[in-house]
This record gives C-alpha cells, structure tokens and sequence, in this order.
C-alpha cells in the first residue's frame, strides 16, 4: 500500500526541505544517493584493444539506452559491494575490481556513482536479468560512436574517460 505525499524529494521546493517523516521524524536532506558501476573489461583473443560491457536498459529512466552494470547501494553496502553485486545481478558476470576508475555527479538522478574498472573472476557469459534488453561489447576505438547512445551524461562520461586513458576526475561543465 502506497500514501500520497504532498511532495516526493525530486518536486520538493527548498522551502519545504528537509522532508520529514510523520511517523518516526527521519528527515530526508537533497543529498546525492550513493551507487556503483562498473567498466567490465575483456580482451578478446587476436584483439588489440580492450573492450567494455555496456547493457541496453529494459526500464526507465533510459528505456532502449545503453549503461554500464550500475545501480544504487543497498543499506549498509559499501562502494566495492555494490559494484560487484550489480555486475552480478544485471549480467550474471562475477567479477573482480582491479581499480578506481572515478567518481561521477549526476544531477538529474541525484547521485554520486564510483566507478571501478573490474575482470570477469572466469569466462565472462553475458546472462542479462529484466533490466536489460541486450549487451554489447564495446571495443575502445568504437566508444565515440556509442556516446550518444548512453543512457547518463554521467557514465557518458566514465566512458569516454575509460576510452582516453584518463582516471575520473571533474566533467567539461562541473565547478
């Protein structure tokens, strides 16, 4: 059972935050939710490049766009957890963290995302879960092309930093 509530975090006006709960006084501040992703890195025999697992999202936000093994963290869940543990979900892919590759602002999702790169722990089998519709591989030299078929300006742009060699830093735009 669902109640309505004058206004949800994303419509909220400054004037009417923090939201704060009737029952129990939790107070509910605009400050961005935490979440993990994921550049799933193979390099297939006789290939030059290393190439990435992106998934074409089967669900809002993004329907039909493409992403990276994502999501929000799980109460109590810490950054490697909640990497680990959407790769798992979302592809069927264990998977081991080799390094950070950034940390991503989205303000349109209010969110915060580490970004780690990350090797398949055995043969990587793509098994896809609802939120997906299908996969690719994405070699580097193809990662322009793919862009704009990003879901997030922010793993837009753990993408193209992947792609350029570059560790996460500040966005072109972000202060």
């Amino acid at each position: 059972m669902s109640l309505a509530v004058p206004a949800c975090p994303h419509c909220a006006t400054p004037a009417e935050l923090p939201l704060v709960c009737d029952r129990c006084g939790w107070r509910w501040h605009a400050n961005p939710m935490p979440a993990a992703a994921v550049l799933l890195e193979r390099r297939d025999t006789g290939q030059d490049e290393p190439a990435i697992l992106l998934l074409r999202r089967a669900v809002e936000p993004g329907l039909g766009a493409w992403d990276l093994p994502a999501g929000y963290l799980d109460p109590g869940e810490s950054f490697e957890q909640g990497a680990r543990r959407e790769t798992l979900e979302e592809a069927g892919i264990e998977v081991e963290l080799t390094a950070l590759a950034g940390a991503y602002h989205s303000p349109w999702g209010n969110a915060v995302t580490v970004v780690y790169r990350a090797r398949a722990t055995d043969t990587p089998e793509v098994r896809i879960d609802f939120e997906s519709s299908d996969h690719a591989w994405v070699p580097r030299s193809a990662v322009p092309d793919w862009l704009p078929r990003i879901a997030f300006p922010a793993m837009a742009a753990a993408v193209a930093d992947w792609a350029a060699g570059r560790v996460g830093g500040p966005s072109a735009g972000d202060d």
